[in-house]
């Protein structure tokens, strides 16, 4: 590691990364705040009913009644796993593609740095970032929620946003894998974007089909989320495929860097 280009890296995406940082807070503690008098009120079942058990199923809004069921229908089941995985994506495609687009590398990778340690480094930074939004999250919702008379278990909360943390990392990486290969930023965000969504309907719409519903393991959401990582702890199978398609989609982008001509601008 070097520790100018990590903070670099990490310097590109301060303004970015802290916005997104209260964003993801602000909607935490909403959602937290908004339990005890939803739960008062005994109308939780009812938003729900009437639904297909399988849509319900897809959105995460089983056992809504319940603390965990109402975090994840709220929060675990789609809106953190889908912005944490689109942030990753933005900053992993601005500090990759973006900036080879821009002309702004040439200058950059003149200096007796290598192409492999640019990348790799700002993947890092990505990675910390991600990383530190996620402990704020998990932080907000372990300490918030027993203030408001949540029983959540606390490996819970930690494997929830463990998952999410990698689902982001798992669409980070590919992003760099693409914009290794020499695709441009706005092909990077596309095919970026399109795995994101396309994994999170294969886990939510194929299971609607009995002949298909085998099909939904393939999805990294799957991974992610398929054990209900909220109410059931830790999944170490799922925890280690998300790890493992990061490593390989990485290991792919900076294989790919070293092979090719940077573009100019």
């Amino acid at each position: 590691m070097n520790a100018e280009l990590l903070n670099r890296g990490l310097g590109a995406q301060r303004r970015s990364a802290l916005v997104w940082g209260i964003a993801l807070l602000i909607l935490t503690a909403s959602v937290l705040a908004v339990w005890p008098s939803m739960n008062e009120s005994g109308s939780l079942e009812s938003l729900v009913s009437g639904m297909s058990p399988e849509l319900i199923a897809a959105l995460g809004l089983e056992a809504l009644a319940s603390p965990a069921g109402f975090l994840n229908g709220n929060l675990y089941a789609l809106l953190l796993p889908l912005l944490f995985a689109v942030l990753g994506i933005m900053h992993m495609n601005a500090l990759t593609a973006g900036d080879e687009d821009a002309g702004r590398l040439e200058l950059l990778l003149a200096l007796p740095v290598s192409r492999v340690s640019v990348y790799l480094n700002r993947f890092v930074s990505v990675v910390l970032v991600l990383a530190g939004i996620a402990l704020l999250v998990g932080v907000t919702v372990g300490f918030g929620a027993p203030s408001l008379d949540m029983e959540l278990d606390t490996e819970g909360v930690v494997a929830a946003t463990l998952s999410i943390f990698l689902l982001a990392l798992l669409h980070a990486a590919l992003a760099l894998a693409l914009a290794g290969l020499g695709l441009r930023a706005g092909i990077v965000l596309a095919g970026s974007f399109g795995v994101l969504v396309l994994g999170f309907l294969v886990y939510a719409l194929l299971p609607m089909i009995e002949s298909l519903d085998g099909l939904a393991a393939a999805s990294p959401w799957h991974w992610a989320l398929g054990e209900k990582p909220l109410e059931n702890g830790f999944d170490g199978t799922g925890i280690a495929l998300l790890i493992g398609g990061s490593i390989v989609l990485a290991v792919i982008g900076l294989i790919a860097i070293r092979r090719r001509t940077i573009r100019t601008a």
